[in-house]
């Protein structure tokens, strides 16, 4: 008896493997993945800038990235920055300007040296600074009068997925790009707003598909095979530990090379021995030590943290 629809992937190509660059860029649902990534050693770097959750605050990022455009004291509002998450705020104007600009170079380096990127789209609304004339990133709890609210179309979206595009390859035109639909609700601006959201987001991704983009099926995989709320956490809107597990287990089989799969069981073996708590703690470290250092001279593509 069949008890759900299974959703068809299809295999990214090229599969990663351990002498892959990763880059991890948008919403929470790009954390998560990105978090397993390098939980099994895997080379991941994941939202320099913090989670974005619109294309078009994600494109303006990574232009200034590629383009190398220092931030300054004028794109700060004292210990925050509307182009960026609140992950980056500082005590104050300079420190926040210093957390911008050693996440500039961090993103250039990686997107001039990954094998892949991996970009998911959260939401198609957008709030518009109307001092400033710019879509935030985030809207660090300023006060809503601050701000106009809008949803993109599917063309403007397609604008900055093509910009995201060029300017990736502006660097690194041998890098393989793959986009994923968050299946994340954002139900703070209603469920149909959702629903019109994500509706303009697919109908872009699938543009940018045809153009040649690789697409992994993350939304419809939760929507089709996770239809129960017993895979959600309390606020029954984000993926609990079982649900993402099972999102990874379909990423891992799309994404990962199968030769890479007895590696993984070892790293995971290391993983569960650093985690643990010992009654000895000393003698603990210096097993863990011990094994990371065997582990590592053996598997020297490794990337533990």
């Amino acid at each position: 008896m069949k008890l759900s629809t299974i959703v068809p992937i299809q295999p990214l190509v090229p599969q990663i493997d351990y002498e892959s660059k990763i880059l991890c860029l948008g919403s929470c649902f790009a954390e998560n993945i990105g978090k397993k990534l390098q939980y099994y050693g895997f080379d991941t770097l994941i939202n320099p800038f913090g989670i974005i959750f619109n294309p078009a605050s994600l494109a303006t990022l990574l232009e200034r990235s590629v383009n190398d455009e220092k931030f300054t004291e004028e794109d700060v509002e004292s210990t925050f920055s509307y182009f960026a998450h609140s992950d980056l705020n500082g005590s104050n104007e300079e420190e926040t300007v210093s957390n911008l600009n050693k996440a500039l170079p961090l993103m250039r380096e990686r997107i001039k040296n990954s094998s892949h990127i991996f970009i998911t789209l959260g939401t198609a609304w957008v709030y518009r600074h109307l001092d400033r004339d710019m879509f935030v990133a985030n809207c660090h709890k300023q006060p809503q009068s601050a701000f106009s609210k809008q949803l993109l179309t599917a063309n403007q979206i397609n604008l900055h997925l093509e910009s995201i595009v060029e300017q990736v390859e502006k660097l690194n035109p041998d890098c393989t790009i793959c986009i994923t639909l968050s299946p994340v609700r954002h139900l703070k601006d209603g469920h149909v707003e959702n629903m019109r959201s994500k509706s303009r987001l697919h109908d872009a991704i699938q543009h940018q598909v045809d153009q040649g983009l690789q697409y992994f099926p993350a939304y419809e995989i939760v929507m089709d095979e996770l239809r129960d709320y017993r895979f959600y956490k309390p606020d029954m809107i984000h993926l609990n530990e079982t649900g993402t597990d099972y999102v990874w287990l379909c990423f891992r089989e799309s994404g990962i090379n199968k030769n890479n799969y007895d590696t993984m069981n070892v790293v995971e073996k290391y993983q569960r021995l650093a985690a643990h708590r010992p009654k000895n703690p000393d003698l603990h470290r210096e097993n863990v030590e011990v094994a990371r250092r065997d582990l590592l001279e053996k598997y020297p593509n490794l990337s533990l943290l």
